[in-house]
């Protein structure tokens, strides 16, 4: 009977196909353990990473204006990004002591191609893609193409967010009343950042032919449980506060952990309903035969 009243809406047939296939492929696949792998490969280059960025802007006069940005984005997590921020000037004044330095920053510079190979793959099992096509020097150009461009992206998007949330103050407006307010654009600019990165990630980032409408609309429903996570982390304070009595101040670490990788089970989620969205109008159509 179900299943009757299923295919006589095909609105209905389709969204609960795309929903199926997006859990069963996720499962399938054992997703959820690539995400909890993502998520450490990201711990052991998050500061070999910030190393590099803060290296790059730092002769532009730009380091300062990028650290300001970092602390303002997480209110919830100026610990780690404490943390993150002298580890990485560590390795910089490493990499500046001479010779074994120099091999210390290509060994860092390593880890960060080598996450960005791991993210490439993972987006890769999600389409079933076992051999990529991409020749490796592509590959591996495409990575510091982004290596280079990411800090003037998080410069962009992050003043971006930070006037956006200032915007009424800066137009001559009052809203003091509506304390909300700034809080509610500041989100909406971190939703639409989300949105248009992740739509990027999942129309890049595969070894195939994605088209960008679907990305996008994955991109979007992703986006708004990442926004939804967010929240939750930066507002419940009840489970950090009983880690810092735990942990003290190493008690950022496994909040950063259970951070990341939250995060990126709801970007692979994204990144498979995408997927399910290319494969829904052919498993439909072969379902009716």
């Amino acid at each position: 009977m179900k299943k009757v009243i299923i295919q006589n809406h095909p609105k209905l047939e389709r969204f609960v196909k795309i929903v199926c296939t997006t859990v069963d492929t996720f499962v399938k696949n054992r997703m959820g353990f690539q995400c909890v792998a993502l998520s450490y490969f990201i711990t052991l280059a998050i500061v070999p990473f910030a190393a590099f960025i803060f290296a790059f802007t730092d002769g532009l006069g730009l380091s300062e204006r990028l650290s300001e940005i970092l602390y303002s984005l997480n209110p919830g997590n100026t610990a780690m990004v404490s943390l993150i921020l002298e580890k990485a000037s560590n390795i910089l004044d490493v990499a500046r002591s001479g010779g074994v330095g120099l091999v210390s920053a290509f060994f860092f510079l390593w880890t960060i191609l080598w996450l960005m190979f791991q993210v490439e793959r993972v987006f890769n099992n999600v389409w079933g893609i076992i051999k990529i096509p991409r020749k490796l020097y592509t590959r591996i150009g495409f990575y510091f193409l982004v290596l280079i461009l990411s800090p003037f992206l998080v410069l962009l998007f992050g003043s971006g967010i930070l006037f956006y949330s200032s915007l009424p103050g800066l137009l001559g407006l009052d809203f003091s009343d509506l304390h909300f307010l700034p809080k509610l654009l500041a989100w909406l600019a971190i939703f639409l950042l989300a949105a248009f990165t992740m739509s990027v990630m999942y129309k890049f980032i595969p070894a195939t032919k994605v088209k960008y409408s679907f990305a996008l609309k994955s991109a979007l429903v992703a986006s708004v449980f990442f926004c939804l996570f967010q929240y939750i982390y930066l507002e419940t304070q009840l489970f950090v506060a009983r880690l810092n009595k735990v942990y003290g101040v190493i008690a950022a670490v496994p909040l950063f952990l259970i951070w990341l990788n939250i995060s990126w089970q709801i970007i692979i989620y994204g990144a498979q309903l995408n997927y399910s969205y290319h494969k829904v109008d052919k498993m439909v159509t072969e379902d009716n035969q």
